[in-house]
């Protein structure tokens, strides 16, 4: 069962990417938005690996951590998700996402695509006694000093330039990140949040 692959992008899609390995044996994988934005540019790339095998289909699901693949094959265990249900809800930002089940944020939750009402509180219930879930901080200090009263510009143009190739444009990304929440700070929380307006 592969859990790891290293090597060059081919091709790359909001939703997969085309690594080459070694031996040049190409394996397309499914990624989410934020995966999408982290490789956007790059020539090459490490990614943790889920691999499913059903009786009719075999797929890969990418991470860039071991972190996110550990809570996908949590989410996965639950009834009515599914693995691009999983890797949807993770372009959240694992820190968002677990926050939203630790403040009971049905909301956040339900704002994924194929996510209803009733699959957001069953999320909920299931991670609310996990102990990833209980030992988050509902403080988000992680990199407090990457955002002061302005963006950093590394990360706005990295934005920018993630959205502007999904097809978005640029008056338009520029327009919301002007409106843009104060405690949303990092990539990964931004770019769904833009999205989500656009």
């Amino acid at each position: 069962m592969l859990c790891y692959l290293k090597g060059k992008i081919l091709n790359l899609e909001t939703d997969n990417v085309l690594l080459v390995c070694e031996a040049w044996i190409g394996y397309e994988i499914i990624i989410n938005e934020l995966v999408y934005a982290e490789l956007s540019g790059k020539k090459e790339a490490e990614i943790f690996i889920y691999h499913t095998i059903s009786e009719n289909n075999q797929s890969l699901f990418g991470f860039l951590s071991l972190e996110e693949r550990k809570i996908f094959k949590e989410l996965i265990k639950i009834s009515w998700i599914w693995g691009r249900v999983a890797i949807t809800l993770l372009s959240l930002g694992l820190k968002r996402l677990l926050l939203a089940v630790k403040n009971e944020d049905n909301k956040t939750i339900e704002s994924i695509k194929w996510v209803w009402k009733k699959m957001a509180s069953k999320i909920i219930l299931e991670f609310s006694e996990k102990d990833f879930v209980k030992n988050i901080s509902l403080k988000n200090d992680e990199n407090k000093n990457l955002l002061e009263n302005k963006m950093d510009l590394n990360i706005k143009n990295k934005v920018l330039e993630s959205l502007i190739n999904m097809g978005y444009l640029r008056k338009n990304i520029e327009n919301i990140l002007l409106e843009l929440p104060e405690e949303l700070e990092k990539i990964e929380e931004i770019i769904p949040f833009i999205i989500k307006k656009l």
